[in-house]
């Protein structure tokens, strides 16, 4: 690795579609649009750049971006971040940056991320070579992986009462060059992450250009473009869904019953205030297709977020079953069970979960709360202060903020209680996730009017406006103030809130009282008492 990188004598170079200009701390693309990087990020960009594709260690960028300086962990993961978004904004597609666990990062030129993977051969894209026979592209996978990832990651369905002409749940082998690719792709959607969701946009590109006659590359690319449209920055939401509109265009003109577009055409209608459509939707679309896996995730995403949590342990009981795993279906599986009143189960799925997916973000946290809400804090804390298993790119305060609640849920002090209080609205104010997960923590602390507070933030901004990005910066995933979620008002922490009579208010005004009217159905906590 060459010595420490000075800015102003750097030369340009290309990027695909963009001149990187490091002097004037520039990425331009070929239509004339411009961005100027941070001098650390462009410093970062380039020691990838002039790696050529080769692995580029943490301690070699300090050694070249940092002065050799010591730096955190975060600080490198927010500049990385901070490319990633380049790369998915003004880049479109021009590059990527591959994180190597526990090694580094490498970036991939546009077309060189293929044939990367191809070059290994025990590389995913390999093995989905080998696999590809046995799998055969069934579309029930794949559907319900993308399908799953929408409901628990990018923030709520629709009503699917255009979806399939025809039965998705046949399957059409792909055409043999484009088949690992596709399988890669549907892999990608499922981590329910902003760099899974444009390594899927970048592979599903290259299948298009391999095959434009090939109707499900176009669908599923659309369907790719309508999840980063609603789980993206603003800004890129007109972009995002231009893209989508051209790529079901295409899918449609080749086959008018492409089942990836027509979920593309739904994807982004959010379901908030709208269960009754959006249940009779599924159901009625169930019943032409009964074995479509996506449909069936979708309406478990739904009865959860409706207190249906029994009927929606059902439905995902089925599909675990019968599919290849993915991170979002397992953690959510697991949530659901523990919601459903299913604790031995969720603890088993629990630990199938992290066998598979030890290092996901979602899956450690769901670990983590379940642990932490089920009398085991003591094993929460240990779990959080390990730092070999903690999931990469989460800031450190992130950890900690958990910590002292479980600390907090643990102990029972007033000391312990009221700094657990103090970090949920700090984090509530930090994001629209935070939110979330700060109705959960104050309602397990028996703190309800602080926890019936930051509901009212939450949905209705009074007091203060969470926002709509989830989490950290870092993790770059969104959710729109008309795609508010509802499961949480639902799961065992907040079992004190649902006994409280400004429950029902909130539910009232949310329109949850009038769908349960409509239905002609009572939440599980109400029948159960």
């Amino acid at each position: 690795m060459e010595g420490r990188i000075d800015l102003a004598h750097q030369p340009a170079f290309r990027l695909g579609a963009l001149e990187v200009r490091p002097a004037l701390r520039q990425l331009a693309r070929d239509d004339g649009s411009e961005e100027v990087l941070e001098p650390r990020v462009m410093q970062v960009l380039v020691a990838l750049a002039r790696a050529d594709g080769a692995i580029v260690s943490r301690d070699d960028l300090t050694r070249s971006c940092w002065e050799g300086r010591v730096v955190g962990e975060d600080a490198i993961n927010r500049v990385v971040s901070r490319l990633r978004r380049a790369a998915e904004g003004i880049g479109q597609g021009s590059f990527r940056i591959e994180t190597i666990t526990k090694v580094g990062y490498r970036l991939l030129r546009e077309g060189q991320a293929e044939a990367a993977l191809v070059a290994a051969p025990d590389s995913p894209l390999a093995r989905a070579h080998a696999e590809v026979h046995r799998l055969r592209l069934d579309r029930r996978a794949m559907l319900s992986g993308a399908g799953l990832a929408a409901v628990t990651v990018g923030g709520g369905l629709f009503a699917w009462r255009r979806f399939v002409a025809s039965d998705p749940a046949l399957t059409d082998k792909p055409p043999a060059d484009v088949a690992p690719l596709m399988i890669q792709a549907q892999m990608a959607m499922t981590q329910g992450t902003v760099e899974g969701g444009n390594q899927a946009i970048g592979l599903l590109r290259r299948v298009v250009s391999l095959r434009p006659d090939y109707a499900d590359g176009w669908g599923l690319l659309a369907l790719s473009y309508s999840a980063a449209a609603v789980g993206r920055p603003q800004q890129f939401e007109a972009d995002m869904r231009a893209r989508a509109t051209e790529a079901r265009r295409r899918a449609l003109a080749l086959d008018p019953g492409n089942a990836y577009a027509r979920a593309a055409d739904g994807l982004g209608k959010p379901v908030l205030g709208n269960w009754t459509a959006a249940e009779r939707g599924l159901r009625a679309s169930l019943a032409s297709h009964p074995h479509n896996d996506m449909l069936t995730s979708s309406l478990a995403g739904v009865m959860l977020g409706v207190g249906r949590c029994a009927e929606a342990a059902n439905l995902l009981d089925g599909i675990w079953k019968r599919i290849p795993p993915n991170p979002g279906l397992a953690y959510t599986h697991v949530q659901t069970l523990w919601a459903a009143g299913r604790p031995d189960e969720a603890d088993k799925a629990m630990d199938d979960a992290v066998a598979l997916f030890p290092t996901h973000f979602a899956v450690w946290f769901t670990r983590f709360y379940l642990l932490m809400y089920t009398g085991r804090a003591r094993e929460a804390i240990a779990l959080g202060e390990n730092r070999e298993t903690r999931p990469t790119g989460i800031p450190e305060w992130n950890f900690e903020q958990v910590l002292i609640v479980a600390r907090a849920l643990l102990s029972r002090t007033d000391g312990d209680i009221q700094a657990a209080v103090t970090a949920s609205f700090e984090g509530a104010r930090r994001g629209a996730g935070f939110a979330e997960n700060g109705i959960l923590f104050l309602s397990a602390l028996g703190r309800l009017d602080e926890a019936f507070a930051v509901a009212d933030a939450y949905y209705f901004a009074r007091g203060f406006d969470p926002g709509e990005l989830r989490f950290s910066a870092e993790q770059g995933t969104y959710t729109r103030r008309n795609a508010r979620r509802t499961h949480m008002l639902f799961l065992p922490p907040t079992a004190a809130m649902r006994a409280d009579p400004r429950f029902l208010k909130l539910a009232d005004v949310l329109g949850l009282t009038r769908y349960w009217r409509e239905m002609g159905v009572r939440p599980d906590y109400q029948a159960t008492g």
